[in-house]
């Protein structure tokens, strides 16, 4: 795994057992209507799902796709379906509502963070190089916004503000450069550009003070379960990157292994990177991190 000092840990989840010999009392009662009164009146979103000691906590955030949207909606349904199959906490922060501020308090411990968006990565045709925008998620710059406008919140912002649990698995999904391939209809890149934006978008998830273990990158859809792969014991990151896919006849979904590219991280020191290039389509499927992290180890961070 690679080296890394994050500081102080955070607390560990609470878990609220029922209270035992103790009635509520008429004053918490009348209160508690007139919370969920105004609730109902409002239409407030519900708070983030609260993790049980020892109960992964997942979180899938959809952000504006343009086009894209409606495909990103249901996968990123999908993905939270099966995480809460695979016995996990889940939420979800959907457009038009995947706002930073929701994102920020939703992942705050969480063991798992995947996201459906936008990707704004480097080496891109749009200089200058800047992790102000670059190399994070691209969101909704305020409830209600349109598919068609994205707000980027990059690099420095999930440093800055983004507290995981250690050892997170984040899986970057269907954002442009973050797994070696570009834009639809750019050119495949030479390997070395591929490798520097998968190692530029994973840097931010795997600095120390977010707390990653690996990051996950794919541009398109995978057909794979990823919650219960994490789930099973004994398995490493990279088993479950080299998962197949459940329909194989779709050619860059699941594990391809016919072209393997190693390379050590220049961003993150200790890290490894593996890119599974597909021999005539490019670069849609990349891990960055601690590659031999385990599942069980996953499942441990606090």
């Amino acid at each position: 795994m690679f080296a890394r000092s994050r500081g102080a840990h955070r607390a560990p989840f609470l878990h609220r057992g029922p209270n035992v010999g103790r009635g509520p009392s008429v004053l918490a009662v009348i209160l508690f209507a007139a919370v969920f009164g105004m609730t109902l009146v409002l239409g407030a979103a519900p708070s983030p799902a609260r993790a049980a000691v020892g109960q992964p906590k997942a979180v899938v955030i959809v952000g504006p796709g343009s086009g894209s949207t409606s495909d990103f909606l249901a996968e990123g349904e999908l993905i939270a379906d099966q995480a809460a199959a695979a016995g996990m906490a889940v939420s979800r922060i959907f457009h038009p509502n995947a706002t930073w501020k929701r994102v920020k308090e939703a992942t705050l411990g969480a063991n798992l963070v995947v996201y459906f968006g936008h990707g704004n990565g480097w080496p891109s045709p749009y200089p200058p190089f800047q992790e102000d925008t670059k190399d994070g998620f691209g969101l909704n710059g305020y409830e209600g916004a349109s598919q068609y406008s994205t707000t980027y919140y990059g690099g420095n912002k999930i440093r800055a503000k983004l507290r995981l649990a250690d050892d997170a698995v984040v899986i970057i999904y269907r954002a442009c450069y973050s797994a070696g391939n570009g834009e639809d209809g750019s050119p495949i890149p030479s390997q070395s550009v591929a490798i520097k934006r998968v190692d530029n978008f994973a840097a931010a998830f795997l600095h120390p003070d977010v707390g990653a273990g690996v990051v996950m990158a794919y541009r398109t859809k995978q057909w794979i379960d990823f919650p219960a792969g994490l789930m099973l014991p004994g398995r490493t990151m990279d088993d479950v990157f080299r998962t197949p896919s459940s329909k194989p006849s779709w050619s860059m979904s699941g594990w391809i292994g016919t072209n393997d590219i190693f390379a050590d991280s220049v961003r993150t020191s200790g890290a490894r990177l593996h890119l599974d290039k597909h021999p005539t389509l490019g670069y849609s499927r990349a891990i960055s991190g601690s590659l031999g992290m385990t599942t069980d180890a996953w499942l441990l961070g606090e």
